[in-house]
């Protein structure tokens, strides 16, 4: 997979993404589910913050992912979210990233508390993103087909599932 090819899917994730948050109220989007005890709005500040760190950890040096500003306004705000998205989105497909080395360093914390350092590259890391996206797209599906709202239907499904079904409804071959 090339530099770009991550980028794109990372950015046709987000997409489906904006897709559902322009179709949701304000009370949708912070409503708490009783489900999961966290609100649609407090999942895509999650994802937008992970976004965050990896365009600054490009920046310092150091990926942190558990280093995040937590900003409120995210979980409450459907439009500041989508705000963000478009600058996410312009960071994806605009950003020279040809000047960042091939390998970055990730800092994780551990169960302890304490910090460990280790190398990655940064098409991973952009499919780690992806990846990390599309779970919480699923848990942001569970919520608000719980409230009785119809998502699209790979809304928050995995690529290796979304293939399988497609290999599951295509006819056997003789």
């Amino acid at each position: 997979m090339t530099l770009t090819d991550a980028r794109q899917f990372n950015i046709s994730t987000l997409s489906e993404l904006e897709s559902v948050l322009l179709h949701l109220s304000e009370k949708q989007y912070k409503k708490t589910s009783s489900l999961l005890s966290s609100s649609v709005g407090t999942h895509v500040r999650h994802i937008i913050e992970f976004y965050h760190c990896f365009f600054k950890g490009l920046d310092y040096g150091a990926i942190d992912y558990d280093n995040r500003p937590r900003n409120p306004v995210l979980e409450e705000s459907v439009d500041q979210a989508l705000e963000y998205l478009k600058n996410v989105h312009l960071l994806l497909s605009g950003q020279d990233m040809s000047h960042y080395p091939e390998t970055v360093s990730v800092v994780a914390l551990t169960g302890s508390g304490s910090p460990v350092q280790t190398s990655s590259s940064i098409i991973r890391e952009l499919l780690f993103l992806q990846s990390h996206t599309t779970h919480h797209l699923a848990l942001i599906a569970l919520m608000l087909e719980q409230e009785g709202i119809k998502l699209p239907l790979d809304f928050g499904v995995a690529t290796s599932t979304r293939r399988h079904r497609q290999a599951a409804e295509e006819p056997a071959q003789e």
